[in-house]
């Protein structure tokens, strides 16, 4: 393991997660490259099944069944959970050590899980124990922990995370790897510390992150709920079925619904790995709600903020009125049914556009981002519409507003109109 705690100040603190992220982004691109060569084409010209009214209310059901085991976690580690008349001020805050390491932290996990070419979506899992794991301790007895301790928390959470959530099957269209996943065991895992840890410290450390997160290993993360939401977002074919419209029109809207979904992808993975985020302890960005932090939370910030850097042609108003009443449902749903939920309701937010805690997530992911690392290392069209990136495809076709280019003076592309625009100018 190269030394995992470099020194970050704060004049760099941003250039540190915008530059992390960028690789994450490369690494993203690398999965279209491994995918169908023709993927872009196949977005456009691939007819897609309508959803029937049964699969969009169990869509909204599998919702409602991860925001009620999300509140279930963070009801059962955060005090603001315990009760309601806790001001937000005395809650536990985020340690200094943690806070410090965390993004680098988050930035090597990323680098083993690309290594062993597993799903990404663990790296939020694993960063999910070590928060509560810390959170179990007194923040005094965290600021004094060793660098060696606070390594051997970090990388056994990793690899509890791999062996529980990793898998070793080929992947499909969401995470398109074609080639098998790399296994791993803990003899080879432990290489990766250079030294640092042998087998048995690792099985140790694993025991006692079990018995102290109680066996719960199955957290909800920002992924998996956008999952979720793009699940309830309506299809082209649902919205336009119209005799005017011509085979383009679908076409590109087809192709705004994959680049919102990869945008989306893209915005919460900046967003989680921004240094204080994290819905078990008090931050700065922290919020009265006890779930201001959440990872559902986290990911409607980060679908909204993508759909507010696309063109309403690429995402139409009906289809984010349809999406937002969705989402609210199944809300509801999780909120009428959980048992415990009664005794929180004032300190649980709901989904809310123009909530303030909502707001500040928004502005904190949109300052981290840069478009120019987004579209500047994206592959380039080597020959063929074929094997252009999707991103650089919406670029070219107009999608992307004014708010994805706030930090640029690049020209905007003139965006096209779709049909039902045309009724309404």
């Amino acid at each position: 393991m190269e030394q995992i705690v470099p020194t970050l100040n704060n004049k760099n603190a941003v250039f540190y997660v915008t530059t992390t992220l960028n690789a994450l982004m490369l690494c993203r691109c690398r999965n279209y490259n491994r995918s169908d060569p023709g993927l872009s084409n196949s977005i456009i010209m691939v007819s897609r099944k309508l959803r029937t009214e049964k699969e969009m209310k169990l869509a909204i059901d599998n919702l409602a069944g991860l925001l009620r085991l999300e509140f279930q976690y963070i009801a059962g580690t955060n005090a603001l959970a315990s009760s309601t008349m806790i001001p937000v001020e005395t809650l536990k805050i985020l340690p200094t050590v943690h806070a410090h390491w965390r993004p680098t932290i988050f930035e090597w996990f990323y680098k083993i899980i690309d290594h062993f070419l597993l799903e990404r979506g663990v790296v939020a899992i694993a960063m999910d124990y070590v928060d509560r794991f810390l959170f179990q301790h007194p923040p005094d007895d965290i600021d004094a922990m060793s660098i060696r301790m606070y390594q051997l928390v970090a990388m056994t959470s990793l690899y509890i995370a791999m062996k529980l959530h990793g898998g070793n099957e080929e992947g499909d269209e969401i995470s398109p790897w074609k080639i098998k996943r790399k296994t791993f065991c803990v003899k080879g895992f432990v290489k990766l510390s250079r030294g640092q840890f042998v087998p048995e410290d690792i099985v140790t450390m694993e025991t006692t992150i079990f018995k102290t997160l109680g066996w719960k290993m199955n957290p909800v993360t920002a992924m998996c709920c956008m999952d979720g939401y793009m699940a309830l977002m309506p299809l082209p074919e649902e919205l336009y079925r119209r005799p005017e419209m011509k085979k383009q029109d679908l076409g590109r809207l087809r192709l705004g619904y994959h680049v919102l979904r990869e945008l989306s992808r893209y915005l919460v993975e900046l967003a989680v790995c921004i240094k204080g985020i994290t819905p078990y302890f008090q931050t700065e960005f922290s919020g009265p709600s006890m779930n201001s932090l959440s990872p559902s939370i986290v990911a409607y910030a980060g679908v909204l903020l993508a759909m507010d850097m696309m063109t309403t042609t690429a995402v139409t108003t009906e289809a984010r009125d349809i999406f937002l009443r969705r989402l609210a449902e199944g809300q509801s749903i999780m909120t009428s049914e959980e048992q415990a939920f009664a005794p929180l309701a004032e300190s649980y937010m709901r989904f809310e556009p123009n909530r303030l805690e909502v707001l500040k997530i928004k502005n904190l992911i949109h300052k981290n981002f840069v478009p120019s690392l987004v579209l500047g290392s994206l592959p380039s069209n080597n020959g063929g519409a074929g094997k252009m990136h999707p991103f650089k495809m919406a670029h070219k076709a107009g999608f992307f507003n004014a708010r994805f280019f706030q930090k640029e003076n690049e020209a905007l592309p003139k965006s096209p109109t779709s049909p039902l625009e045309e009724e309404l100018m």
